[in-house]
């Protein structure tokens, strides 16, 4: 029965446990039929039983439970604080994704430009230094542009860009719908 109230209830063990007034290990133990609980708490799991369909205990005669109390409608301060996130974010993604486009011109010209330093017939003071210069130059563009900075990861960010955009927008349509927030 206590599993029954704490699964409709959402309670944990350790809450239910402390509403009955005993320790959660009995409580468990009662649950997997080990032990009986106390008599005290099974008067208040009988109270919260009959409470679930709509009684009030009453050693005289049970009687119907008062109206539930209301349900809390969604607030819009939540909603408008992650508005204020998403669109925040999006805006930071934003510069990011020009900050990348501005670096992917340099790795890109860098690719542009190692053709004719490869092509290069003159003397080189050391060969193979420049031949390992050049080559690590040449990685650090291509992996620069597939990992970092490239088409690739733009096109990541602005995914995730408009799913912010999204999100804000959503959210802006549910605070439209909600009662204006009372005054004070």
């Amino acid at each position: 029965m206590s599993q029954y109230i704490r699964t409709r209830l959402s309670l944990t063990q350790e809450r239910l446990a402390n509403w009955l007034g005993i320790p959660r290990a009995s409580l468990a133990l009662a649950e997997r039929d080990h032990q009986p609980l106390p008599y005290a708490a099974g008067v208040q799991l009988a109270r919260l039983l009959l409470a679930l369909h709509g009684q009030v205990f009453d050693p005289a005669g049970n009687r119907p439970a008062p109206p539930p109390l209301p349900i809390p409608l969604p607030e819009q301060k939540p909603l408008l604080k992650r508005i204020r996130y998403c669109e925040h974010h999006a805006a930071r993604l934003r510069r990011k994704v020009e900050m990348m486009r501005t670096i992917v011109e340099a790795y890109e010209t860098r690719l542009a430009v190692l053709p004719a330093l490869w092509a290069w017939t003159g003397e080189v003071r050391n060969p193979a230094l420049e031949k390992t210069w050049l080559a690590l130059l040449e990685g650090e563009a291509m992996s620069a542009l597939l990992d970092t900075y490239g088409a690739g990861p733009q096109k990541l960010l602005e995914a995730r860009i408009a799913g912010l955009e999204r999100e804000a927008e959503v959210l802006r349509e549910l605070v439209e719908k909600l009662p204006a927030a009372p005054a004070g």
